[in-house]
């Protein structure tokens, strides 16, 4: 009987991406839960017949790692959000005047377009400059 589990779960954990073929979060993720059931099933494989290991056990490991992949797309769910946040934020800068803060000294202008740096940050252009839009310390509407 448990070999024959044994077997259904070494074929479920084979359906899993192969990391070579996919550089996608959950696939990374869905490969640690396929080493955690190889693991699973070598322990199963190797336990001391006459003090196996019960079931709550296993049952407990597989709730850890379900709890701690939840954890991982959480986290990356929450930092595209703030990635986003981020970029809609300097957006909201377009046309407006803004006083920004250059390493000390104020800069003032009006904000004539945001474009997107070698690392993906969106940063404001002011006067032909880029800035960082978390530099701004002041904003205010065209007319004023």
């Amino acid at each position: 009987m448990i070999d024959s589990l044994i077997g259904k779960e070494i074929s479920n954990a084979s359906n899993y991406s192969n990391p070579s073929t996919s550089r996608d979060t959950s696939s990374q993720s869905q490969l640690e839960m396929q080493d955690f059931l190889q693991l699973l099933t070598s322990q199963i494989t190797n336990q001391d017949p006459l003090e196996p290991m019960k079931d709550t056990e296993f049952i407990s490991q597989m709730a850890n790692i379900a709890s701690l992949e939840q954890m991982q797309q959480f986290t990356d769910g929450f930092s595209n959000f703030a990635q986003s946040h981020n970029s809609m934020l300097a957006h909201s800068f377009l046309g407006k005047k803004v006083t920004l803060d250059d390493q000390g000294s104020e800069v003032s202008g009006f904000v004539k377009s945001v474009e997107t740096d070698d690392e993906g940050s969106d940063k404001l252009v002011v006067d032909g400059k880029m800035y960082d839009p978390e530099t701004v310390v002041k904003v205010s509407l065209k007319d004023s």
